[in-house]
């Protein structure tokens, strides 16, 4: 009897280390997580920044080499 016992008892200890392991998987995000996270935002911004710039620069060429062909001028 004193076995089955100590069985039982064995079996709940690893269950119960089981289940707090398995609650720090679910954890809100670290530091680590939160700073990655920022620097991904950061970057998709200035990317995005970059792509209308570059947008903007070829729109201001267009503009540009109208003005020209309006004066007689090629571009």
């Amino acid at each position: 009897m004193n076995n089955t016992y100590t069985n039982k008892l064995t079996a709940t200890a690893l269950l119960a280390c089981f289940a707090l392991l398995s609650l720090s998987a679910y954890a809100g995000q670290d530091g680590n997580q939160r700073l990655m996270l920022e620097q991904v935002i950061k970057l998709q911004q200035q990317a995005k920044v970059a792509q209308l710039s570059k947008q903007d620069s070829a729109t201001n060429k267009v503009v540009e080499c109208k003005r020209l062909a309006a004066q007689g001028k090629k571009c």
